[in-house]
């Protein structure tokens, strides 16, 4: 970090060339969706996208996440569950970076990524991806609160491209951003197991009593894989509450 402040200084604002606002960090393969927006695409910083830009909201629920043009929700879901604590989001976001109305601001964040055992400091500038002058990739419930795109691009610079963080696992982002295990379990195998298809069978029973057990403990998510359950066909969710008989759910949109 002392070496991104030293490049600023004879720069002004900090520009990433390790991953710069081109079309290289945005896909790596012209065949892509995303490719079809190239001409588009402009990168703005949040103070040239809204008036008073803010990393994080007093209320945190104007910082719930929306997805969207990239299919992400997987780790989108991850960082939903990051809101439940503030000390999970402070040990992605290391407090005390200046922000936009901080005289010491230089045009950079850093986030932190468990990556093979160990926490690792991933440094971006605040340039972000923007469609007609908003922003094309996540957002915030409020559009002036920025932590959600900062930590999507570090996670798209961790691997390569905005186009690598299509399509994932939930249980792989909550590794990385927690730095804790994460646990996928198969409703559809355990009632398989029990041979009874149509209606619930003891050991799903008994996996819907251990997740009631778990839900103020653990960060609990969901993936739909049937289009039939009434919901998108790979889609995930937070899941915000377990009841006896009801789940509810908060979609990513």
């Amino acid at each position: 970090m002392r070496a991104v402040r030293a490049e600023t200084r004879a720069r002004e604002l900090f520009r990433d060339a390790a991953f710069p606002a081109s079309d290289s960090s945005l896909f790596y393969n012209l065949s892509t969706p995303l490719a079809q927006f190239r001409e588009d695409i402009t990168w703005r910083r949040p103070q040239d996208i809204c008036a008073t830009p803010q990393l994080f909201p007093d209320n945190p629920w104007e910082g719930q996440v929306k997805q969207g043009l990239l299919g992400d929700c997987w780790f989108l879901c991850a960082c939903a569950a990051l809101q439940k604590s503030r000390h999970l989001l402070d040990q992605v976001f290391p407090p005390g970076q200046p922000g936009w109305s901080d005289q010491e601001y230089q045009g950079f964040f850093t986030c932190r990524i468990w990556q093979f055992g160990h926490w690792e400091e991933v440094t971006i500038d605040d340039r972000l991806p923007c469609l007609a002058g908003r922003l094309c990739f996540s957002r915030c419930q409020r559009e002036d609160v920025f932590w959600l795109p900062l930590l999507e691009k570090a996670y798209a610079k961790v691997h390569g491209s905005y186009e690598h963080l299509w399509a994932g696992q939930v249980a792989d982002a909550l590794v990385d951003l927690t730095g804790s295990l994460a646990e996928r379990w198969s409703l559809k195998d355990i009632r398989k197991a029990s041979g009874q298809q149509d209606r619930p069978s003891g050991g799903e029973h008994r996996a819907c009593q251990q997740l009631l057990r778990l839900k103020d403990q653990c960060l609990l998510s969901c993936s739909v894989l049937s289009p039939r359950a009434g919901a998108a066909h790979g889609h995930s969710a937070l899941l915000l509450a377990l009841l006896q008989g009801e789940v509810s759910l908060l979609l990513l949109d």
